[in-house]
């Protein structure tokens, strides 16, 4: 259980054994039970939530599974629902990759956020702050609004700044810290029981484009080994990330926040790994939330609530996939609802033996 304010940080090099604890145990030698949570929404974006195991389709690889196990979304009103643990957000302000000018904005906006609605929250929030001592835990969690934006002004004055200084090492200390936050993260909601719905609001931490070659073929392998470690820490955490643009006008946005986009491709070899590919913005869509780019048409405390609108309306099931002769290989999963008109947000794959 963390403690009542921070989680530790990790090193990345302890990263890959992450995976070891989160493996599910296996009902035959040769394959695999696979958990996952999905939302399903209608043609206009409303979430459905009345559906039964026989009315999806699961494709591992293209090729069909049965569903094992099933429950519906955790709403009191589903007759002879499995009881469960309601879903949870975490809030993250990222102070680590944002600039210290819009921090005081996100914090603001945070506040809003838990105001909507005449404060009634229905699920459980907690709000960390990411800063140059990994996650600390500022406020919650709790369902009562007020309490959480007075805890959360008050924290303002402990707030830790991280030093930004220009230049490549920055990038690489930021993006290194950044990993680490997320990899201890990780280990700690293992320890919950149920679906975490973890919005980060931010610049993201850097995509490093440029730099995509690597200086010998372990340090692609341990790329390599990092990303389906999160990618399957997350999944056996019960994660979903949303990632948040926090810029304030049109001319705030960061260009490269948009580019993740071209590292949203399966990573299937060892020895290709882009950066890019753990990115907070590709770890959303990869683990079935969104990344909420910067809009006009809406503020900062509306799109907290698009992603804090998925709580307690997941699916989660699970099926067996067969173990390949060699770990780590890349299964693409495909959810489908047998009724037309309606889209599975899920994850977009897994490794095998993870």
């Amino acid at each position: 259980m963390l403690s009542s304010r921070s989680v530790s940080r990790r090193a990345l090099a302890l990263i890959p054994a992450l995976t070891a604890s989160f493996v599910f145990a296996q009902t035959q030698p040769k394959s695999q039970i696979v958990a996952t949570d999905l939302i399903v929404t209608d043609a206009s974006g409303h979430r459905i939530t009345n559906l039964q195991a026989s009315d999806f389709t699961v494709l591992d690889n293209g090729a069909p599974r049965k569903v094992l196990a099933f429950e519906p979304p955790h709403i009191a009103s589903v007759p002879g629902a499995k009881p469960t643990p309601p879903d949870s957000v975490d809030i993250v302000l990222d102070n680590v990759n944002t600039p210290d000018l819009r921090i005081g904005y996100i914090r603001q906006c945070t506040e809003d956020f838990l105001r909507m609605n005449d404060g009634r929250l229905t699920t459980p929030v907690s709000i960390y702050h990411f800063d140059g001592k990994g996650l600390v835990l500022v406020a919650g969690p709790s369902t009562d609004s007020s309490q959480l934006a007075q805890q959360l002004h008050a924290a303002e004055a402990s707030e830790r700044p991280y030093l930004k200084i220009e230049g490549f090492y920055n990038l690489t200390d930021r993006l290194q810290a950044s990993l680490n936050a997320v990899g201890a993260f990780l280990a700690h909601e293992s320890t919950l029981p149920g679906h975490k719905l973890v919005i980060w609001i931010g610049r993201g931490w850097p995509l490093m484009m440029n730099t995509q070659s690597f200086a010998d073929r372990k340090q692609e392998q341990t790329f390599f080994t990092t990303l389906t470690a999160l990618l399957s820490a997350s999944r056996h955490a019960r994660v979903t990330f949303y990632s948040v643009e926090s810029a304030r006008t049109p001319d705030e946005r960061t260009v490269e926040w948009e580019d993740y986009v071209l590292y949203l491709k399966p990573v299937t070899n060892p020895m290709h790994t882009p950066v890019g590919s753990f990115s907070v913005q590709a770890l959303s869509v990869k683990t079935g939330g969104e990344a909420f780019a910067f809009s006009g048409a809406t503020d900062l405390a509306a799109t907290i609530a698009r992603g804090a609108q998925d709580a307690n309306k997941s699916y989660f099931l699970a099926f067996a996939s067969p173990l390949d002769g060699k770990p780590d290989q890349y299964h693409s999963l495909t959810i489908k609802v047998d009724k037309p008109g309606l889209t599975v947000r899920t994850r977009t794959g897994f490794y095998s033996g993870q």
